[in-house]
């Protein structure tokens, strides 16, 4: 199998001869064949480690006499130079199968990772570097699923945690995945920098930069693992500025990269581009490859819904998306019906499928992206039951326009909140005249749209009493640090400054305002004009604001005798023009901009123009906030196809 044995030690000189080929014929791959860590090992390699712990047993001057035998791999070339970590690497790979014990998990870990660090820096050299690129990437690999099994078995590492605590207790302590990850990171930069080939970002890719995206999965695998997403901004920053164009690599690569590059987008609020990057995953994606098919579907699914695209049942009949249409169409009846009460029903934490959102690190997101599509298909039933529509026969220049009173929107959210609880289909709204109140029933006293978790630190004070001695600080402190940063103690309210509790409201102000839409026996709701706004019809008019302010609604508001007003709904009619359709009016504004966010493209024009032709910011530049509630409620004929 290896090359001509000697005396002493036959195994290992023929093991180095044959490296040693290998390395002169520059074949990474083959070389990665020989070096084998991973049990079951050929016998070859058994007589192999018990010749090192023969010949080499575990010291220092050992060490050193194996590193003299393993130098002679890399002759020294004519400029003097040689390939000097390499030794080291093989040196250490020996040593590696000499100490390693498979029964002890931590200290295989520990040194599998010392093994991929000495490989990385044998991945440094400008000449042969290359080589061992195929190596990099199996020993990260291992390391990698090492690493995550680790994880799993938390017991196995508990002491670790222990050991770390004492000296710095807001430091956070880093996970071995996490460790991993920073090892695979500097392989992947070792990739990107290097200046082999066509330089830029639209040549080939050649030499190590073949493997940029190869290390890029796996760290990004490995980030997702243990929840380190703003760690990853650097390397899409990077890959931005250096990467060649992703079309460049293979398939696979290409459909890793933009699965992570999407769940790191959607992660960030980021929806338009991370449907992008989805979508182009999903397409590229082999059909036989399921598994890889519905993961994306997780992600690209929600996304869609977000930006008001809902999934059509050509996509959901797919093999990939068995089981999906149970948990998504739900969501998707209930923003059409605009029912508030199912919709946080269905994603509260208590509900059947708020685990399986939460694992997937969707549950956020669809909850405080989908309620104001909500809010919006309540608004436009409310409209079509209840509002007027406008006179046909009247002149354009002489009717008015089509409007909505607010008091009837009102009316129906508390009529929503008198309901049972219950996802099944509910009758229609009933027509709601002027004036007339919806008095809720009994069945309302658990179930209310703008009812607030239980929390003793938002507690009334009048119930102080009742609670644990350790809030007392927090209703009724003990004294309060100075302008100056010094303490002051208090003995009663009048020894407070006189900005600790301010001028005309009470100490339980935010417990009131908390609880103020909470239904009274005290509050008339038939009164309901314009010289009395109650705190709910505040914030209708915040929520109808925020719906035109985003194009999701198109008119304007009267906040006199409130109304929503629809003009120049004469040529279209009112519904389409008061409340156009969600999807189509994102895309309208997201597409300008055809840039996603570390998604390398090819130039239009060689030598013209951006990479690709837009100025979104990067995700080094800060990612949240960008998106605002922007989602949709109408179906498209397919998603995906």
């Amino acid at each position: 199998m290896w090359g001509a044995p000697s005396e002493g030690t036959p195994v290992i000189d023929s093991f180095i001869s044959s490296v040693a080929d290998l390395v002169r014929n520059r074949d990474g791959a083959k070389l990665q064949d020989f070096l084998q860590i991973e049990p079951p090992l050929p016998p070859v390699y058994h007589d192999m480690i018990t010749e090192i712990r023969g010949q080499y047993p575990q010291n220092r001057n050992n060490d050193e006499q194996l590193l003299g035998k393993c130098e002679s791999v890399v002759p020294a070339s004519e400029s003097g130079s040689s390939w000097s970590a390499f030794p080291i690497f093989l040196r250490q790979y020996f040593t590696f199968l000499r100490d390693v014990n498979i029964e002890n998990l931590l200290d295989t870990y520990d040194l599998l990772k010392a093994l991929l660090n000495q490989c990385v820096i044998a991945l440094s050299d400008s000449q042969m570097g290359v080589i061992v690129l195929p190596m990099v990437l199996y020993l990260s690999k291992v390391l990698a699923k090492l690493a995550i099994g680790l994880d799993r078995r938390p017991e196995l590492v508990s002491h670790l945690l222990k050991e770390g605590t004492g000296s710095d207790e807001a430091t956070e302590k880093v996970t071995l995945v996490e460790k991993s990850a920073n090892v695979v990171r500097e392989a992947f930069i070792k990739c990107l920098t290097d200046r082999s080939g066509t330089a830029g970002t639209q040549g080939k890719p050649e030499g190590k930069r073949v493997g940029i995206y190869l290390m890029a999965n796996l760290c990004l695998k490995l980030l997702f693992k243990c929840g380190k997403l703003r760690n990853a901004e650097q390397m899409f920053a990077s890959i931005n500025a250096q990467s060649p164009p992703l079309s460049h690599f293979p398939a696979s690569q290409r459909v890793t990269y933009l699965y992570y590059l999407g769940r790191y987008l959607f992660s960030n609020n980021l929806f338009f581009p991370a449907q992008t990057a989805l979508q182009a995953a999903y397409n590229q994606c082999h059909r036989q490859a399921l598994q890889q098919r519905r993961l994306i579907l997780t992600y690209l699914i929600p996304c869609n819904i977000i930006l008001g695209r809902f999934p059509s049942r050509t996509l959901l009949e797919r093999p990939e998306s068995k089981g999906l249409d149970g948990i998504f169409l739900p969501i998707c009846r209930i923003i059409a019906t605009g029912d508030l009460g199912a919709f946080r029903e269905y994603l509260d934490i208590n509900s059947p499928h708020a685990d399986w959102f939460a694992r997937k690190g969707i549950l956020l997101q669809l909850r405080n992206r989908c309620e104001i599509l909500v809010w919006r298909s309540l608004a436009r039933k409310v409209f079509i039951f209840s509002g007027f529509l406008g006179d046909q026969k009247a002149q354009a220049q002489r009717g008015p326009p089509p409007f909505l009173y607010l008091h009837k929107l009102e009316a129906a959210v508390r009529w929503i909140e008198s309901r049972p609880h219950n996802l099944a289909p509910q009758p229609p709204f009933p027509t709601i005249q002027r004036g007339q109140p919806v008095q809720p029933t009994n069945q309302s006293q658990n179930r209310q749209l703008f009812s607030f978790a239980s929390d003793r630190e938002f507690a009334k004070p009048d119930a102080v009493a009742q609670l644990p001695s350790d809030y007392d600080d927090y209703f009724e402190p003990d004294g309060y640090f100075d302008h100056d940063g010094q303490w002051a103690a208090v003995t009663s309210s009048d020894d407070l400054p006189n900005d600790a509790v301010p001028e005309n409201e009470d100490s339980d102000g935010l417990a009131t305002e908390a609880l103020s839409y909470l239904p009274s026996e005290e509050v008339d709701e038939s009164e309901n004009d314009a010289e009395t706004t109650s705190p709910l019809m505040r914030d209708l008019e915040s929520i109808l604001t925020s719906l035109l302010t985003q194009d999701l609604m198109r008119g304007y508001l009267t906040h006199k005798n409130p109304r929503f007003a629809i003009p120049g709904a004469r040529l279209k009619g009112p519904l389409p023009t008061g409340f156009p359709n969600v999807w189509q009016t994102i895309y309208a504004k997201e597409s300008e901009d055809s840039q996603v966010p570390g998604w390398v493209k090819p130039l239009p024009n060689p030598g013209h123009g951006p990479r690709t032709g837009g100025t979104r910011p990067s995700p080094a530049g800060g990612m949240g906030g960008r998106v605002v509630n922007l989602s949709g409620a109408r179906p498209v004929s397919a998603l995906g196809s």
